[in-house]
Formats: structure tokens, C-alpha cells, sequence
């Protein structure tokens, strides 16, 4: 006699499936001096600096300077870049997603790559480091568009 299936197990189980997908497009920890850049390849040692990319795949791609996350977005079309996040500066090793995060650009603080992008975790805090660290607020989409470090993260 053929089993009978309750209506229901087959919805439960494709949320599960849902749900078990969703886990996974978070970042994850950049193990130092371990890990390597998605774009340059260089080893990451400074926590203070990069961002990670996970892509729709799920897939992370781990960055050692926003830099290199920066001229990788450039050149990948935007629907197989995923979710980016750049690392806060006040918090070294924690990620803000970069639509939401404060960032300064042109600072006097000199990461991995020799450039000057630093991430903090709201405009408002990247504002208030501005008149110590030096540089401009601005967004990811400006960085983006800014066709002036269009060279910046390569080796």
C-alpha cells in the first residue's frame, strides 16, 4: 500500500531547505595571516583593513584592503557580487555592510595596499574620526563611481 505524505511535510521541509540556504550569507572570520585576498592574493595580516564579498552563491570572497574589494567590484557585474561588507575601523575584524557603512576616504592611516579607505560602522562615526584620521565621508556607490582610484588595489 502506498505511504501517504501529510500535506504539510513537503512545505516544512522546502523551508527548511529555504532556511538551511539563508545560513551562510553571513561574513566570515578573517583568519589572519592565513586567509588570502579574493583579488590580489596576498596574504591577510592586518584586521583593521579589508571586507569580504559573499556572493549569491554563498561563497566568501575575503578582501586584505577595501582597496582590492573595491577594484574587484569594479570589474564583476553587479548581480554576482552578492552581499559586501567592509571591515569597522573602531572594531577590527567586524563587518558592516558596505550600503550602511561610514566610510572615509583619503585618511592618513595607510593600509596593506599603501591606500587610505578606512570603514566604520555608520556615516555618523566615520564623520566623527574625520578630524582625526583626515580624508572625506563618503559612500560606497561614490567610491564606486570615482574614477580617479580606478587603479587603486592593484600590485
Amino acid at each position: 500500500m502506498p505511504r501517504l505524505v501529510p500535506p504539510c511535510r513537503p512545505v516544512l521541509l522546502a523551508l527548511a531547505l529555504f532556511a538551511a540556504a539563508c545560513r551562510g550569507r553571513e561574513p566570515e572570520p578573517i583568519v589572519l595571516n592565513e586567509d588570502q585576498c579574493g583579488y590580489c592574493r596576498m596574504t591577510i595580516a592586518d584586521s583593521r583593513f579589508g571586507g569580504e564579498a559573499v556572493l549569491p552563491t554563498g561563497r566568501v570572497l575575503k578582501f586584505d584592503a577595501p582597496e582590492c574589494m573595491l577594484s574587484w567590484a569594479r570589474a564583476t557585474p553587479v548581480e554576482q557580487q552578492g552581499d559586501l561588507y567592509i571591515i569597522d575601523l573602531q572594531h577590527p575584524g567586524s563587518f558592516v555592510p558596505v550600503k550602511t557603512a561610514g566610510i572615509l576616504e583619503g585618511t592618513s592611516m595607510q593600509g596593506p595596499m599603501g591606500g587610505s579607505i578606512v570603514g566604520f560602522a555608520s556615516p555618523t562615526r566615520a564623520e566623527e574620526q574625520r578630524t582625526m584620521l583626515g580624508g572625506r565621508v563618503v559612500t560606497w556607490a561614490q567610491l564606486l563611481a570615482d574614477t580617479a582610484n580606478a587603479g587603486m588595489g592593484h600590485h
